[in-house]
């Protein structure tokens, strides 16, 4: 609804840098981050729907934060702390942290946070480690694009 604040927004900053990731993840969330399917239809670079990194799958929101195999090194310690917080001091099994579930701690910890008795200050650490690993992606994500755009230009 507009002029309205994103649940995910009134989240308390763990550091002044999450203040530059938020960007990126509200445009994940509403839905105008760029994945590679939208960006050849736009731009007519790289292959027409696979993922830039590992060029093997279409490149969705899934692929990009949870399977993309390139972004293991980034994902694993991240998913790792988030998934130790939500069991050590939450109402979380492990057996409860499907791929489904892990995309929407990633994406908006607000709408389980009653489910499973989250305390805001556990939600600020998630939330911190969430942008943190959406950021990390990102920006991985985007030195490709570059290089990319620069060989197409040498060529």
């Amino acid at each position: 609804m507009p002029g309205t604040i994103h649940p995910t927004l009134r989240i308390k900053h763990q550091s002044p840098r999450d203040s530059n990731r938020v960007p990126t993840k509200i445009k994940l969330l509403t839905g105008t981050y760029i994945l590679q399917p939208l960006r050849y239809k736009i731009y007519k670079e790289g292959n027409e729907d696979h993922c830039i990194a590992c060029d093997c799958k279409e490149e969705t929101l899934e692929h990009l934060l949870i399977q993309c195999e390139a972004w293991n090194y980034l994902r694993d310690p991240i998913l790792q702390t988030i998934k130790n917080l939500l069991t050590a001091n939450g109402d979380v099994r492990e057996e409860d942290l499907t791929c489904e579930m892990t995309i929407q701690v990633l994406m908006d910890i607000t709408k389980i946070q009653k489910i499973y008795r989250i305390t805001s200050d556990l939600m600020s650490k998630i939330e911190f480690q969430a942008r943190r690993l959406v950021f990390l992606i990102h920006n991985a994500r985007y030195q490709l694009v570059m290089k990319d755009q620069a060989k197409k230009k040498d060529a």
